[in-house]
């Protein structure tokens, strides 16, 4: 077996909502896959995921998706400006694991996302 690429689907409920939110507060670039069943590319750098729409809302209690920054401290204060509300854990929204610093938030169709700044 010879893999090419291993991709994330992530589930919206609400496929406008979701478009608004991944290209207006993420900046990343759409393409439709098609349009009628809710399914869309999202592009950024050399990265892509995969939208599908879902009739039911994400269970996962995992981080879904992560996105690697240059600097965290910088991503999170961009997207909290854009309204995006970060776990909070005794005061702190970075938390240092091992080295790397991560933050995590919701999208608007309620999946996990992370982002995360690595040594």
């Amino acid at each position: 077996m010879i893999i090419k690429e291993a991709l994330a689907t992530i589930p919206i409920t609400n496929p406008e909502r979701a478009k608004v939110f991944y290209t207006q507060v993420m900046g990343f670039e759409l393409d439709t896959l098609s349009d009628n069943k809710g399914m869309y590319w999202v592009k950024i750098a050399n990265s892509r995921f995969l939208l599908f729409r879902s009739e039911v809302e994400s269970k996962a209690e995992h981080t879904t998706l992560s996105f690697t920054v240059e600097n965290i401290e910088k991503s999170l204060s961009t997207l909290e400006s854009k309204g995006i509300q970060f776990y909070e854990n005794k005061g702190k929204k970075i938390f240092d694991l091992d080295g790397s610093k991560s933050a995590w938030f919701k999208d608007t169709e309620g999946n996990n996302l992370e982002i995360c700044q690595r040594p």
